[in-house]
């Protein structure tokens, strides 16, 4: 846990908590509250100073940002310069249930990308010509240009050996989270343990499955797709 101390030209003017060291920088990251982001418009992110503090708990890491709240004081309360609206430690213990019940509730209701007209809508605009146009001439990938020296470069026998060596033997996740993805799979609650039941079992969702993979069309995709591939393997191959 992390908790830090924004401040400008040595005066606090912000404390706050985090899980992610990232989220103390104020380039990464939004103001707190409507108090804070006048703030942060005021003296310009960049020249915000980072104070970080670590805590190895939670309960430690709020008490620490209460401490400093108290200290240093705040503005709503005509005691010191900090933009904080409350007085911290209730922060990083992450949303309740109920809360995100209610959040995505809210985001449903919300979202006019669920309504079907919506829907029906954008899809019919992204198959436009000028829009599938765009999406090409916006990908540099897509240019021939572009394809023919990503294949001459990897063709460089040099510059394969240093991707290999780049990938080779760098752990992509710690120990730790390793653990806790398996701990998160373990757990009997965990629906996913029991969702790839209901995909293999369900008769409908089986049928439909079973219907769109032996249809002419999708099978003669995935032959050309497969075709593809291999014939592009075989022209970079060394």
């Amino acid at each position: 846990m992390f908790v830090y101390v924004w401040k400008h030209n040595e005066t606090p003017f912000y404390v706050g908590m985090t899980k992610a060291i990232g989220r103390t920088n104020p380039l990464n990251a939004g103001g707190r509250g409507w108090l804070c982001k006048q703030k942060l418009g005021q003296v310009g992110r960049n020249n915000v100073i980072v104070e970080t503090h670590t805590a190895n708990t939670l309960e430690d890491a709020q008490a620490l940002e209460m401490s400093l709240i108290e200290k240093y004081g705040r503005v709503q309360l005509g005691n010191g310069p900090l933009t904080n609206l409350r007085a911290g430690g209730d922060g990083s213990g992450g949303m309740t249930e109920a809360g995100r019940l209610a959040t995505s509730k809210r985001m449903k209701e919300n979202n006019p990308v669920r309504n079907p007209e919506t829907r029906a809508k954008i899809n019919k605009r992204m198959q436009d010509v000028d829009v599938q146009k765009k999406l090409r001439d916006n990908n540099p990938a897509k240019r021939p240009e572009i394809r023919e020296k990503l294949k001459a470069k990897w063709q460089d026998p040099a510059y394969q050996e240093k991707q290999k060596k780049a990938r080779t033997g760098v752990k992509k996740h710690t120990e730790e989270h390793k653990q806790t993805l398996r701990e998160k799979l373990l757990d009997p609650n965990n629906p996913m343990r029991k969702y790839h039941k209901t995909l293999n079992s369900d008769p409908t969702i089986k049928a439909k499955r079973t219907a769109a993979l032996q249809s002419a069309e999708v099978r003669a995709k995935i032959s050309a797709g497969l075709k593809a591939k291999w014939a592009e393997r075989k022209a970079i191959k060394i």
